[in-house]
């Protein structure tokens, strides 16, 4: 995981500089020239824990979780076909140019489709949860168990949100007639998860009762292209005991 992180902070403080010089920046798809308004994808700090009991003594930490945008620009990701099974094999990402167009970005994210028991097309692996202990964050004891997420406008962001962005929002995660898969977040809103939603849990089975940190990361294999890579991340430090859940403190790196 930490390695994964070093590349998405290296690509990030390249950014600008390889723009200004008009270079190609080191990320898959076309070179872009500074323009462009880039998403910024983040996590708020995960809520609403909970113990679910499983048979054999097994314990599922359930919580809530969202993903936002606070970049300048519309999150955008496109799924195309040929479908072979249940995957799309191709997704791009539509980034806007400051005169209002779009530019196209190939990516090697994938979607899939169902899977959590909802029948609509889920990009894989676009958050990534993990816990471990307060003293030993960077060494996760356990990961989250969901993997696809379709993300559409669903939570307001702060008192600058754009309006919904309806092309997406109104067909997101749907196969439209042309065989591709609109999905996405305007600026300054969110995509929530609550934690009744299937595969919305880590399995703590076996852990023992005491003070933990929860991570959420979006896009931790730095799939997509981002104004800033450096703040996906939030955070909870929490307690559990035999059946319940408290909230120590949380965090993000988002600016407020």
């Amino acid at each position: 995981m930490r390695h994964r992180r070093r590349r998405a902070t290296i690509i990030a403080l390249l950014v600008p500089a390889l723009l200004g010089a008009g270079m190609a920046l080191p990320s898959p798809g076309v070179a872009l020239d500074g323009t462009e308004l880039l998403p910024d994808l983040g996590s708020l700090p995960p809520k609403d824990f909970s113990i679910q009991s499983r048979p054999r003594g097994g314990r599922w930490l359930r919580f809530d979780t969202v993903i936002v945008n606070v970049g300048p620009g519309v999150f955008e990701a496109e799924g195309r076909g040929p479908v072979v099974g249940d995957e799309l094999q191709e997704v791009v990402q539509l980034v806007e140019t400051a005169s209002g167009g779009r530019t196209e970005v190939a990516t090697p994210a994938s979607m899939f489709f169902a899977g959590d028991g909802h029948d609509h097309w889920h990009v894989r692996d676009l958050q990534d949860w993990t816990i471990a202990s307060v003293n030993e964050r960077a060494e996760p004891l356990r990961s989250g168990a969901k993997t696809g997420f379709c993300f559409w406008d669903n939570h307001r962001y702060g008192s600058t949100a754009a309006a919904f962005y309806h092309p997406i929002t109104t067909s997101a995660c749907e196969m439209r007639t042309d065989g591709t898969v609109p999905m996405g977040l305007s600026v300054g809103w969110g995509d929530e998860y609550p934690s009744s939603i299937a595969f919305q849990y880590i399995d703590i089975s076996g852990l023992p009762n005491g003070d933990y940190v929860v991570t959420l990361e979006a896009d931790l294999d730095g799939e997509f292209i981002e104004a800033d890579e450096t703040n996906n991340t939030g955070w909870a430090v929490i307690r559990i005991t035999r059946k319940s859940v408290k909230i120590l403190s949380t965090g993000t790196d988002l600016l407020p």
